[in-house]
This record gives C-alpha cells, sequence and structure tokens, in this order.
C-alpha cells in the first residue's frame, strides 16, 4: 500500500502536466515551430541566463547557511550549495520530495534534528512567499490591464478566482480545521501525539530561529537579491528570440510573476501549467495570436527545456557529490 501511495504521488502529477502539455501542443504545428528555431537563439543570453540561474542557486545556500548558524551549524557554502543542487535536481523527478531530502542530508551530516532543519525551511518559505507577494502585487499595480487581460483568456485562471469566490471551499476549510482539532484532542495522550509535538517543536526552534539571525538586515538583502536573479534569469529569456526582445523590464516583471504562479501546482519542473501561464502571459503582450502559435511554442519551451537541463545537470553533480562522499567515510 506505502508504494502504491508512493507511486501515485509521483505518477499523477507527472500524468496531469503531460496532459496539460499534450493539450497545449496537439495543434502545433512543429514544422512552423522549428523555422522558427532555424532563425536563430541568441547564446549569449543562454549564457547569461544560465549564469544567472547557478547564481540564484548559490545566493539561496548562502542566505540558508545564515538561518543555520544560528542553531549552532557551521557548513561549508560547498555543502549547502550541493544540498540545494540537489533539492531542485530531485523536484523534478519527484515534486517537493527534494527540500525534504536537504533537510534530510544537513540533519545527517551536522547532526542535528532533521524537524528543526525543515523548521529552518519552513520559515525560509515564507520569507520567499513575502518577496512572491511583493512582486506580484508590483507587477499587478504596473501591470494590471494586461493582468486583466490574462485572467480573463485563461480558462485556469478564471477557475481560479470562480474557487477563490466560492463559499464551499471556506465552509470546507473551516470544517477540516475543526476536525484537525478534534483529531488532535483524541490523540492527546497517545505516542502519536507525542512523536507530532516533539517535531512541531523542533521546527518551531528552526522557524524562530530566524530572529536569532546576527544581521537580519543581511538575510533579508540576500532574499532581494535572490528574487531579483530569479527575475533576471527569467527576463533574459526574452533576448533569446528576437520576436521577445522588444519586451520591457515590467513585462518581464508580470510574464516571471505569472509563470511562478503556475508553480504552485505539484508537477515535475512546471511541465504544463508553466507552459500554459507563460503562453498565455506573451500573448498578453501581443506575442502571436493563439497559445499554439509557432513563436510561443518555440519561446517556452526553449526557455523551459534550457533551465531544467541545467537543473538537471546540476542535481546529478549534486549525486555524484553526496555518493562518493558516503564511500569516501564508510
Amino acid at each position: 500500500m506505502k508504494k502504491l501511495k508512493k507511486i501515485i504521488k509521483v505518477v499523477l502529477p507527472l500524468l496531469l502536466g503531460l496532459l496539460m502539455a499534450w493539450s497545449l501542443t496537439r495543434k502545433v504545428e512543429w514544422s512552423i515551430v522549428l523555422q522558427v528555431l532555424q532563425q536563430g537563439i541568441d547564446w549569449f543570453w543562454v549564457f547569461v541566463s544560465l549564469v544567472l540561474a547557478f547564481l540564484s542557486h548559490v545566493i539561496r545556500a548562502i542566505r540558508w547557511r545564515l538561518q543555520l548558524r544560528t542553531l549552532g551549524i557551521r557548513p561549508s557554502l560547498h555543502g549547502i550549495s550541493v544540498a540545494i543542487f540537489g533539492n531542485y535536481g530531485l523536484n523534478l523527478a519527484l515534486p517537493r520530495v527534494g527540500e525534504l531530502w536537504r533537510c534530510s542530508y544537513v540533519a545527517n551530516r551536522y547532526n542535528v534534528p532533521f524537524s528543526t532543519t525543515v523548521g529552518t525551511m519552513v520559515s525560509e518559505r515564507l520569507v520567499d512567499m513575502l518577496m512572491a507577494v511583493g512582486m506580484l502585487v508590483l507587477a499587478f499595480l504596473h501591470e494590471r490591464e494586461h493582468f486583466a487581460t490574462f485572467l480573463a483568456g485563461s480558462d485556469g485562471g478564471q477557475k481560479f478566482l470562480d474557487v477563490l469566490s466560492s463559499k464551499w471551499l471556506w465552509i470546507g476549510l473551516a470544517l477540516l480545521l475543526v476536525l484537525a482539532l478534534l483529531f488532535a484532542r483524541y490523540l492527546k495522550h497517545t505516542r502519536l501525539f507525542d512523536f507530532v509535538s516533539v517535531f512541531l517543536r523542533n521546527m518551531w526552534r528552526g522557524i524562530v530561529g530566524l530572529k536569532d539571525v546576527p544581521n537580519v538586515w543581511s538575510y533579508l538583502a540576500w532574499s532581494f537579491a535572490l528574487w531579483f536573479c530569479y527575475y533576471l534569469n527569467s527576463y533574459t529569456c526574452c533576448f533569446f528570440f528576437g520576436f521577445t526582445e522588444h519586451l520591457d523590464a515590467w513585462a518581464g516583471l508580470a510574464i516571471f510573476v505569472m509563470g511562478s504562479m503556475s508553480l504552485v501546482l505539484p508537477v515535475q519542473g512546471g511541465l504544463g501549467p508553466w507552459h500554459y501561464a507563460v503562453g498565455t502571459a506573451l500573448l498578453c503582450y501581443g506575442i502571436g495570436e493563439t497559445i499554439t502559435d509557432p513563436q510561443i511554442q518555440a519561446f517556452i519551451w526553449t526557455a523551459w527545456t534550457i533551465e531544467q537541463l541545467f537543473v538537471l545537470l546540476l542535481g546529478l553533480y549534486a549525486m555524484v557529490y553526496v555518493g562518493l562522499r558516503k564511500n569516501n567515510n564508510a
């Protein structure tokens, strides 16, 4: 049964992504897409984009290391970077498993509770969420007309708005909260409750450790740098092709935010949802007439493939490094 659940967790998101990708490409004239690609890609900007992608991984490692130091952990930058590389590499195969792997890797290597490292990751993600929301608000305020077009022209966007406005969603969430509280009270004197309590306490220690970062302004500065790198990494993709190089920085921010919104869905590498979101965003800025337009297809598949191959290479490096280290310590 456990194996079946694991298989389902891996296969279902992948099937969802493949279904969306098939729906997106089934009417595409690939011969015309190839003609667009044959007109040339500016490989200088591809290189710049990959440098920014690598830099964002290293910055995330630097920022996480600041948190870990508040727990008495003194990891090397390379060791933490390897954990970040492996995190994103594993997420290509098992969505959200990469985060757990990197926490486990650091916990085992530096002999700290796994739940504590999870806590540092949770606080890190909370900061990321605030940064993402800030960029979303900024993009929305400046590009609200394009956002309105994006949501109106996207079936997924309209359905998302419909779901948020449904009273049944909020009633269901309230019922789940009540059931969770009742369930916790029923299990109060069991070993399971004790285990969960200890786990949550350790996790909370990792979360509140953020306030003990020696220079919290440095932590926030690295957070801004991280998301600025994410944005630049996305925006430089616009310079891959002649038909998107005219898009300005605000358009690049809107496209980045719209693409980031799609990554909430736990699909490997954003396969499908990201393509829909970015393709629809490009439509809002006058690129192509439909989402199956050869220019849009050339853009989204080139940008996505290059990014994922780079993440895969970094992930493979991390797995090889960890494997060799284990063998040397054996």
